[in-house]
């Protein structure tokens, strides 16, 4: 995703423009009232958490992760770019528990994927927002890690070893499933229709990473210059190119992102 051609490609899928990021064109949806009190769930070292705040999508900020480092690193950052509003956390999203109607918004940025309790969780986060409350999801959404078979890779692999010899890292794509984290991809393949389940889907922008993102780790982009040269492009150009045609053909993408609103209260 940091090679300026895939970013153009998904800014281009989820915004409608290969320049306008996904924050951006989120921040000009939300109109003149952005959500106030927001979390972001599996926020790593930060990241997200700094530029909403700094795009003005919520003064009160809370990061939650498991992962203390990632806590620690995220509080360093936030400091040193002084940034302000954010608090962290540190929970298990599985067994995830807020209070109710206490959030305007609360974001998921390629973290769904690694909780396998999605009902419980999403559950949690549905009733911590107010009604009408933002909910955003940028995810993994491809096949769960129990789903993986050598078939699903097959026109991906045929265009990996298509590619230069010298270029490629291995004679042929491997299951794109890191067997070391139990967590990974958990149930990836059932996160929209839980997440349509329980929130009212305002906009759905799949974006792709069918071939992108099982070809890209296995390739010596190095061999062809730094990011952003003509031949570096050209070769990220002719794999998105095959990806939109495998797309165009009725193949669901890998990635999504998700904008939601939280369904109006019962009486």
């Amino acid at each position: 995703m940091a090679e300026p051609a895939v970013r153009r490609y998904i800014n281009e899928s989820v915004t409608g423009s290969p320049d306008v990021w996904p924050m951006t064109w989120l921040r000009g949806r939300v109109g003149p009232e952005p959500p106030r009190r927001c979390v972001v769930l599996g926020c790593g070292d930060g990241p997200l958490e700094r530029d909403l705040a700094r795009k003005g999508l919520g003064e009160e900020i809370l990061g939650i992760d498991l992962s203390r480092a990632a806590l620690e690193r995220a509080r360093e950052l936030a400091q040193a770019e002084g940034v302000e509003g954010i608090e962290y956390r540190r929970e298990d999203l599985n067994r995830l528990r807020l209070d109710r109607s206490c959030l305007d918004g609360a974001f998921f940025h390629q973290a769904l994927h690694h909780v396998e309790s999605l009902e419980s969780c999403l559950r949690s986060v549905r009733d911590a927002l107010v009604e009408d409350g933002l909910f955003y999801v940028d995810e993994y959404v491809g096949p769960s890690r129990s789903e993986w078979r050598r078939e699903l890779l097959s026109e991906a692999d045929e265009l990996f070893r298509s590619l230069p010899r010298e270029l490629r890292r291995r004679s042929r794509l491997q299951v794109p499933v890191d067997w070391r984290d139990p967590t990974e991809a958990i149930r990836s393949s059932e996160i929209l229709p839980v997440v349509r389940s329980l929130f009212e889907v305002v906009e759905e922008r799949p974006y792709g990473g069918n071939f992108l993102s099982v070809i890209v780790p296995h390739l010596r982009l190095d061999a062809l210059g730094s990011p952003g040269e003509a031949d570096r492009e050209a070769l990220l150009e002719r794999i998105i190119e095959a990806e939109r045609q495998h797309l165009a053909r009725g193949a669901a993408s890998f990635y999504a992102v998700l904008v939601c609103r939280t369904p109006r209260r019962s009486a």
